[in-house]
């Protein structure tokens, strides 16, 4: 199998994380304006975390279904095909109102949004060696992060000067011009090592589906701790805005711009966890519970102290969030390199990424749903027991891994 040398390899991980910086602004740009949406009276907020859902969860499902396409079809064009769909969907939100109409078009733009990660992971782990495919997924994760310091800073200044549409408008273009410049230069990348991907037919199906297997009961358990990670991760961040809108009084702008923090802490819990994963042995539960236990210690501190200052609150959030990105790099990035090989890694990752949004979507509606019924407070302490729940968990699959020997 041909692989990519060295400075290709480095185009390969910057072009990789270009992309999945742009299907970042492409996604959370909902979540980040969401308080100016409920604030201009246009969605209730229930209805806004409606929307938010349908998104998380059509992009959860969309992740089973484009793992297994990306086993079967080229990687490289399904991409193309979301860049493409995203951008369209991007483009017509601002035109629609109500809550059905715009849960079906951010359903669909979740659906395009599926079609990135597990074929991009399966062009990453076809045309490099181990090394850089590990460096790729970090530097990858890290596009995501500088995206979302992007739109949590880009927002307040579009919404001040025209409006939250206007956010819509602009990621839209850049998801066209990552479309065009995605199949470009992928085509010159691949060319230069003659890389050809290993894709599955349907007469494949009678035969062994993964070599080497992840053990039934350490990938229920996984999905576990994905799941709680996930309603973490995007739980927190998407309404941040709003717990700080609506328990310090500040302004809708200001809200979305003390959640440029958490991109921030993300970006270091990232660098943070991948010199952690080297110097543990390249052991990702080990490395996953560490961060998991860091990220339960901040949800008691901020149910502690939280409530006296936005300051602390926002650092808190921002820290609970950057370990959940920690814990995702190291359960949904690194263990598809681990137990999945060329012809499965793309369904293997589709399936571990799945789970997160399940949580996503759980966490978008119940967290609207648990502030309603029960308050800000109510809310921040179920985030305690999740991420107890998530930190036992991962230290459970700490106990049972046996890493296959390749």
């Amino acid at each position: 199998m041909n692989k990519l040398d060295r400075k290709n390899s480095k185009k390969l991980i910057y072009l990789c994380s270009l992309a999945y910086f742009v299907s970042y602004l492409t996604r959370i740009n909902f979540a980040a304006v969401i308080a100016a949406i409920i604030s201009d009276g246009y969605i209730e907020k229930a209805a806004a975390g409606a929307v938010t859902t349908v998104g998380f969860i059509t992009y959860g499902v969309g992740q089973l279904v484009s793992g297994k396409l990306g086993d079967r079809f080229d990687p490289k064009k399904l991409m193309t095909i979301g860049f493409c769909s995203t951008a369209a969907m991007n483009l017509l939100i601002p035109f629609v109102k109500g809550a059905v109409p715009m849960c079906l078009v951010w359903g669909v733009n979740g659906l395009a949004q599926s079609l990135m990660w597990p074929p991009m992971l399966k062009i990453m782990k076809t045309a490099m060696n181990e090394d850089d495919f590990n460096k790729g997924c970090v530097q990858t994760n890290l596009g995501s992060t500088v995206a979302t310091i992007i739109i949590y800073l880009l927002s307040p200044a579009v919404i001040s000067v025209w409006s939250w549409k206007g956010v819509f408008f602009i990621t839209a273009l850049c998801g066209i011009i990552m479309a065009i410049t995605w199949f470009a230069v992928l085509t010159k990348i691949e060319r230069s090592a003659d890389i050809k991907y290993i894709l599955k037919k349907s007469s494949d199906k009678k035969k062994k589906m993964h070599s080497p297997a992840m053990p039934l009961m350490l990938l229920i358990l996984t999905l576990a701790a994905i799941f709680f990670q996930g309603i973490l991760r995007d739980g927190v961040t998407t309404w941040l805005p709003t717990y700080i809108y609506e328990s310090f009084g500040l302004s809708s702008e200001k809200s979305i711009l003390t959640s440029a923090v958490i991109p921030i802490f993300s970006y270091i819990s990232l660098q943070i966890c991948s010199k952690l994963y080297s110097k543990t042995g390249r052991k990702p539960f080990k490395c996953g519970l560490m961060v998991f236990a860091v990220g339960a210690a901040s949800t008691i501190i901020l149910v502690a102290f939280g409530g006296h200052s936005v300051i602390l609150t926002a650092i808190m959030c921002a820290l609970i969030v950057g370990c959940m990105h920690g814990v995702n790099l190291v359960l949904i990035s690194f263990i598809p390199g681990i137990y999945g090989n060329n012809e499965n890694v793309s369904e293997l990752s589709g399936t571990l990424n799945f789970m997160t949004y399940v949580g996503s979507a759980a966490s978008a509606y119940g967290f609207a749903l648990l502030s309603d019924s029960f308050g800000w407070n109510g809310t921040i302490i179920s985030w305690v027991i999740i991420a107890l729940l998530g930190t036992v968990t991962v230290g459970v699959c700490k106990i049972i891994d046996k890493e296959p020997q390749k």
